[in-house]
């Protein structure tokens, strides 16, 4: 609490200081003014636009939605109208990825799913400039040649070693220009009932809820279907046009790959019999034979290879740094189908492999609008069957019988609620029997005091998380175009606040530039600086170097061109 009494010190300090500026009017703009600058204003830059921070509701992530009134306070007291707007989850997607690209900035989150432990897609896919266009997952627009020289090069690098040195430089040049700040990284502190379940892995960056939680947990009772509760919403089931990790973790389980990765990071032939690397640019897979689409239909290499084509023809952003790199799709037999690349890309088993649902053409190749279309009847090859999926409230799912991998439970239902409160109440009942997000810090501690014994039924595990949450800024827009600006930015950051008092500890500190966190051991670049220091007066004296300025009412201006 003390760092919380310090800043709010400090902005009660600037806001008397605001408002003793805006009294004494704005008359005073020859000579020397009440900000200490000799400029009138009328030789002052444009003022610095009005900026909003889209947020998540505090129901689906409080730490989020503090920050992000925390950084917009902060901007209020440098002079800066500055505002924090909380929205739900999927809406704040659909604007990110929306074609209009109309927002400032934003808090938001990178899960720290099994695949991303391969450093592309926090490298590439989030970074470079052909990511940057509506859709792509590059939402805050950053564009640098130099940069994308670089992540190309580590795409094409076989030799871990030399990959590794370019993944190093890709963070150096991200730490220097600061297209986004990490906040933190989150433990995942999550909980399931140990009285009706065991064998339950939390695997770090996934937690419980992960693809290989079917094939591992068992039931200790006759309750044999699963509920999982979370506090977001699913965005669809469409796989071309799903973009929230609250879909996938569903979507996976409907629809097949032909690689897994293993808990233990290995990538597994699924529903691939075997992969064979001819060359550098040409990989040969063999399909698992005897597998069926829910509805009877058998899957084919004809299948996936209309799959692939179908996410590249429809320019799916969303996976598009893993999809580039494919030239042609040839089938060379009955059971192969051989991908050519365009040129070499290191991580295309445990990328591309492990990401492309196999989707049966013989429905979609007869929708007219394949992202358009709303999938209600979903038909995959994974190892359950959609029963029913009503938006806002449950997914339903039950085992699908005749898939080649045991699975333990008869299915499992994804119940939806609207707030952590209402999840913990319910895990305690017994209602649901697992959660498929990270407990906010105050529930973590509720379970582990365990008051009366009210959860002696719950198993609380933690693991480690790659991902991270950070504030992104739409580089195209003013100031954020700024390098300067958003180097102040990172200062106005209180990364100790985010893991001392609203995570409780549980989790780690970012910094402004960070891109693969520390918990990613062998990708993340100890050496690189970043600007993870909590400092509003540095701030404000790397805004002045650089050309900003106050007028005589305290607002901030830009530097003149």
């Amino acid at each position: 609490m003390k760092r919380i009494n310090r800043k709010k010190v400090w902005l009660a300090v600037m806001i008397a200081v605001l408002m003793l500026f805006t009294a004494c009017g704005d008359d005073d703009t020859n000579g020397q003014d009440d900000t200490g600058s000799d400029i009138p204003d009328e030789e002052m830059g444009e003022l610095v636009p009005d900026l909003t921070f889209l947020s998540s509701l505090p129901e689906a992530n409080m730490v989020n939605y503090e920050m992000s009134q925390e950084v917009a306070e902060e901007l209020q007291a440098l002079g800066v109208n500055a505002e924090s707007q909380p929205m739900d989850f999927a809406v704040l997607l659909d604007v990110l990825y929306g074609d209009d690209m109309d927002y400032d900035a934003y808090t938001i989150g990178w899960s720290g799913r099994i695949e991303r432990l391969d450093p592309d897609m926090f490298i590439h896919s989030i970074n470079h400039s052909d990511n940057a266009g509506p859709g792509g997952n590059n939402t805050n627009r950053y564009r640098n040649p130099e940069f994308d020289e670089i992540a190309d090069a580590q795409r094409r690098e076989m030799d871990i070693e030399a990959r590794r040195e370019l993944v190093f430089e890709a963070q150096r040049i991200l730490a220097e220009d600061v297209p986004k700040i990490t906040m933190y990284s989150r433990a995942n502190m999550q909980t399931y009932n140990k009285d009706l379940f065991e064998d339950v892995i939390n695997i770090p960056g996934e937690g419980l809820f992960n693809e290989w939680t079917p094939f591992s947990i068992k039931p200790l009772t006759d309750e044999t279907v699963l509920t999982v509760a979370s506090n977001v919403n699913i965005d669809d089931m469409n796989p071309l046009s799903s973009i929230s990790v609250y879909g996938w973790r569903n979507l996976r389980l409907i629809y097949d790959k032909l690689v897994r990765l293993s808990p233990s990071i290995e990538p597994e032939a699924w529903a691939a019999e075997s992969w064979d690397v001819v060359d550098d640019t040409t990989i040969d897979v063999v399909l698992r034979q005897g597998m069926t689409f829910h509805d009877g239909e058998p899957v084919t290499v004809e299948d996936v290879k209309f799959s692939y084509e179908l996410f590249i023809d429809e320019n799916v952003e969303y996976f598009g740094s893993f999809l580039t790199p494919i030239d042609t799709i040839e089938i060379t037999d009955d059971n192969t189908i051989r991908f050519n690349l365009v040129e070499p890309y290191a991580p295309f088993i445990t990328n591309t492999l492990a990401q492309i649902p196999i989707l049966p053409m013989h429905i979609w190749e007869n929708i007219e609008n394949p992202v358009q279309y709303t999938n209600e009847d979903a038909i995959g090859s994974g190892p359950f069957k959609l029963e029913r999926f009503q938006t806002g409230e449950e997914l339903v799912l039950s085992r699908f019988d005749d898939y080649f991998e045991p699975v333990h439970i008869d299915g499992y239902i994804f119940q939806i609620f609207a707030s952590p409160e209402g999840v913990l109440t319910a895990l305690e009942l017994g209602n649901v029997h697992m959660v498929s997000y990270d407990l906010v810090p105050s529930h973590t501690e509720q379970i582990e005091n365990n008051d009366g014994g009210r959860y002696d039924h719950l198993e609380l595990t933690e693991g480690d998380d790659i991902g991270f949450f950070y504030i992104g800024m739409n580089l195209d827009r003013a100031p954020f175009d700024n390098k300067q600006f958003r180097i102040a930015m990172a200062h106005l950051v209180d990364y100790d606040l985010a893991l001392d008092v609203h995570l409780n500890g549980y989790g780690a500190r970012g910094g402004g530039g960070l891109t693969i966190v520390e918990a990613n051991e062998f990708w993340h670049n100890p050496d690189v600086p970043i600007y993870d220091t909590y400092d509003p007066e540095r701030a404000r004296e790397i805004l002045a170097e650089a050309g900003f300025t106050w007028d005589s009412q305290g607002r901030m201006r830009m530097p003149v061109e």
